[in-house]
Formats: C-alpha cells, sequence, structure tokens
C-alpha cells in the first residue's frame, strides 16, 4: 500500500505526517496538484485497467490518497496570450478529471472529491447540520440590505457577522496583516445599504458560550477537544495563533456524536474538523465543519492529545474501523513532539511564499 498525500511536499501538515508515516515504514508520495511542470503533470489511460499517474507516482489498487491541499492548476507561462484563457480551461477540466476519477478507482480517497465539494458549502452543512438532530443557530446569508435590515429587526437578541471563508490582507513589504474575523452586529452597526452590497456575509443569532469545541471526526470515530479562551472572544482563531486557548480533551455527548455520524454519512465525508459553541446550559451547537481542517495544532496545545498518531492510525487502516483499532494503531506512529525534536524539523524547507489570490490581497 501506497499513501499517497495531494499537497505540496512542505506542506505544514503534509511535512510531519510524511516523516512520521515513513518512520512506521509506509511508503508515502507527495503530489503537489495538476501543472505544467514535470513534478505536477498527470495522466490517465484506458484500457483493460484505468491507470492514473500522478507525477511519478502511479496509484495501484488499495492505495491510499489524502486530497489535503491541492495547489491551484498551472499552466506553463510560456502560452501566447491569445492561448492563455484556453489554456486555463483546458488544465482546469483535466483537473476535474483526476480529482472526481479518485472517487471510483479502487483506492481509499480521504475525502472524496465529491464529498468534499459538495460539504465545502455552507449552507448546505447548515441544513444537513439540522436535519441529523444537531442545534444550529438562526442564521440567514445575504447580500440584500432590505433582508439584512429587516432580519436583525425581528431578531432583537444578539447577533453576530461572519465571512463564508477566510481571508487575509497583507501590506506590501511590510508583516502588517488583517483577516477576517467574527464580530458582534446590531441594527445600529449597518452601513449604507451599497456598502452591504460590497461582497455577502453570514448573519448568525450569537451563542452565549462557555468554551468553543473542536471535533475531529475519523472514520465513524469522533474526538472532541475544549478550547477555554480567557479572553472570552468571539472568534477564538487570532488567539490560537498568539498562544492564548487552552486545549484540553472532553467526552462527547451521545446525541451530539449520533448527529456528526449521521451528518459524515449523508455527505459522504469520512475525515473533517468540526466547530461547536457550549453554552450556558451545556447544549452543543453546530458552526461549521471544514472537510480539510486542521489538526496538528491541537497537538502543539497539548502534547498529551496525541492527534497526529489518531489521524494516521485512520489513514491507514481498513475503512470502517473502530474506536479501539485506531487506539491500538496509534501506538504504531510517532507524535507531533516526536516530530519537533527529529532533525526532519530543521531540514523542513518554508512553504512557498506565493500570495494566493484566493486567500490573500495586496494592500499598496
Amino acid at each position: 500500500m501506497k499513501i499517497v498525500i495531494v499537497a505540496q511536499e512542505n506542506d505544514n501538515h503534509t511535512a510531519p505526517l510524511k516523516w512520521a508515516l515513513e518512520q512506521a515504514g509506509y511508503s508515502v508520495a507527495c503530489w503537489a496538484g495538476l501543472g505544467w511542470s514535470t513534478e505536477r503533470q498527470a495522466s490517465i489511460a484506458f484500457s483493460e485497467e484505468t491507470q492514473l499517474t500522478l507525477g511519478v507516482h502511479g496509484l495501484q489498487p488499495g492505495d491510499v490518497v489524502w486530497v489535503r491541499r491541492p495547489e491551484q492548476t498551472r499552466h506553463n507561462p510560456k502560452v501566447a496570450e491569445s492561448d492563455r484563457k484556453f489554456a486555463e480551461a483546458e488544465y482546469r477540466w483535466f483537473n476535474h478529471s483526476i480529482l472526481y476519477l479518485l472517487d471510483v478507482l479502487p483506492i481509499r480517497c480521504i475525502n472524496k472529491y465529491s464529498a468534499s465539494r459538495f460539504i465545502s458549502n455552507k449552507s448546505v452543512q447548515l441544513l444537513l447540520a439540522r436535519s441529523c438532530g444537531m442545534n444550529v443557530p438562526h442564521t440567514l446569508m445575504s447580500n440584500s440590505p432590505s433582508k439584512v435590515r429587516s432580519y436583525l429587526q425581528q431578531n432583537p437578541d444578539r447577533m453576530i457577522c461572519k465571512a463564508f471563508f477566510p481571508h487575509i490582507w497583507q501590506k506590501k513589504s511590510s508583516s502588517t496583516v488583517a483577516v477576517t474575523e467574527t464580530f458582534e452586529i446590531s441594527q445600529e452597526m449597518l452601513p449604507a445599504d451599497e456598502v452591504l452590497t460590497y461582497a455577502p456575509a453570514i448573519y448568525q443569532e450569537m451563542v452565549v458560550k462557555q468554551f468553543d469545541v473542536r471535533m475531529v471526526l475519523l472514520g465513524t470515530t469522533v474526538y472532541s477537544f475544549a478550547l477555554h479562551n480567557p479572553k472570552g472572544a468571539i472568534d477564538w482563531r487570532q488567539d490560537v495563533s498568539q498562544g492564548l486557548v487552552q486545549v484540553e480533551s472532553i467526552e462527547t455527548p451521545a446525541d451530539v456524536e449520533k448527529g456528526v455520524l449521521a451528518f459524515a454519512g449523508k455527505s459522504g465525508i469520512s475525515y473533517g474538523s468540526f466547530d461547536f459553541a457550549v453554552d450556558g446550559d451545556g447544549q452543543w451547537w453546530f458552526l461549521e465543519v471544514n472537510e480539510g481542517g486542521q489538526f496538528l495544532w491541537l497537538d502543539a496545545f497539548n502534547c498529551n492529545l496525541h492527534v497526529q498518531e489518531k489521524f494516521l492510525a485512520f489513514l491507514t487502516s481498513p475503512e470502517g474501523s473502530s474506536r479501539q483499532t485506531i487506539e491500538e494503531r496509534r501506538l504504531l506512529f510517532p507524535s507531533w513532539k516526536d516530530y519537533l525534536d527529529s532533525p526532519a524539523k530543521d531540514q523542513q524547507v518554508p512553504e512557498e511564499s506565493v500570495a494566493d489570490p484566493a486567500f490573500v490581497s495586496i494592500e499598496s
């Protein structure tokens, strides 16, 4: 069995996990995604058997592919300007042909590309979560000023506003950055109607919470971790980056676990990072799921969690393996702390600093 990680080899999760897998004796290959350079080329051959080659790595039945974080497709920069749109479209459609093909080959794909694209939609997430019995805050997604104003007027309780996707603005020639962050909002804070049309947003009933929960779904097993933020911030992500959050393992309520596993069954995902808020009455409220969410930071905050080893046990186990199997097999793999103490950490090449226009705006 070969494990192929679809991401840059120096990605902040790929590098430590590849090292840990190799320490445990597994063959691991990385493919950053479709591009014109040799290492990013791909081929699909249809004969008696369908053969997919990613870079120099040919997939075989029984292999495992983790679609971690594919890079944007890159066509040859020497293509004529008049042919650029054609080349971009051909690369885009070939890329879809590759990633959707992974769903139907005799391999194990985490997550199936069709499921990951489906569940990345916030509206689908909220609808499925509610249909699976989870608590979901009242929500409006809109770019209509009249709908936004009416919604806040009809909901006098505390409300928040958040973006559909994280975004970073970085100032040129400076380390100064600004990031999207969830914030509390009221009718009085709303800007002019035209401003409300500049970008759609999510307006949601605020959960007055005791603490947040990051849950990691691994097949049919879930692990939950309480995030205690001394500042009591609405959005804990920035405080995590500053090391201000305390992380501890907690039990998942049976009804929440049942809802999450039903959600996974309906959406088709086998791995994901779920975010919940726990209110003063102990009720868990579903906020969102990231099917490719980060998890190694949990080990960085609490080395007793062993999330790295649990994920690798899941990745290398047969589909549908139990919690017991994961707990037994995690002992086969080195930990996040082992990686930090190893020479491999010092040899890791920093990730490319190319600004992805989908995530970064450069301020003049």
